[in-house]
């Protein structure tokens, strides 16, 4: 994901934030809630869907 030029800077800001992406980590519903900083207005609905299945695989489904 970090090659992609759409995810530049993902890698050093999550290590960086890592607790606000817990936030969705721990939601029952992480497919709603927003991404952190920048990240929500930057990348596209694709591209979020991507990080989601980085950190909950299993709420891939209902963001689809």
């Amino acid at each position: 994901m970090s090659k992609l030029p759409a995810f530049s800077g993902m890698e050093a800001y999550f290590m960086e934030f890592n607790k606000k992406f817990k936030k969705i980590f721990d939601s029952p519903d992480a497919h709603t809630e927003p991404l952190p900083g920048e990240w929500n207005d930057k990348l596209n609905s694709l591209q979020k869907m991507i990080v989601l299945k980085s950190i909950r695989p299993d709420k891939i489904c209902h963001a689809i």
